[in-house]
């Protein structure tokens, strides 16, 4: 059997999406808006289904017509007018979507979550052309460390593997 389900979808900051569709079941709903949308996927697209309850609709306009047409009473206490009952029904639904829909003038944007944030400062790599010049100017691999920031004994060891001597 057929039901009417509103989908709303949206990439980003655009609503891509916002209509009612007759499907058996919201996967098949889901079905129909990407073909109605013209994608193979809905990957990066953001979505939401509802059944409108088109049944229990017609099941209330069914019962006060046949009240009204003189009928058996029906047994549960009816409002004396059907927009009143279905309104009723949807009040919370419409709070929640009335809650929904107001915004501020313009909410703060959520940060960024930043993985690299919180690493220390990394040191730049030394420019080796100039080490090894100080180096081979003075003699002096304390000096040369100091100034440079660098280790002594990795110093050295560089000095010695590529013969800075």
């Amino acid at each position: 059997m057929k039901r009417t389900y509103k989908l709303i979808a949206s990439r980003g900051d655009d609503i891509v999406f916002d209509d009612r569709v007759h499907a058996d079941t919201p996967r098949h709903a889901r079905r129909e808006m990407k073909k109605l949308l013209g994608l193979e996927s809905l990957s990066g697209i953001v979505y939401s289904i509802t059944e409108i309850p088109v049944d229990l609709m017609r099941e209330i306009v069914d019962a006060r017509i046949a009240e009204l047409a003189g009928g058996a009473p029906l047994q549960s206490p009816m409002p004396a007018d059907v927009e009143a009952l279905v309104m009723e029904r949807l009040q919370p639904i419409l709070r929640r979507l009335a809650a929904l829909e107001q915004s501020p003038d313009e909410p703060p944007r959520p940060a960024r979550f930043d993985p690299l944030a919180n690493l220390p400062e990394l040191t730049p790599e030394p420019d080796w052309n100039l080490v090894k010049r100080h180096f081979r100017r003075y003699g002096n691999p304390l000096k040369t460390a100091a100034k440079y920031g660098l280790n002594v004994r990795a110093l050295n060891t560089r000095a010695r593997s590529e013969g800075w001597v």
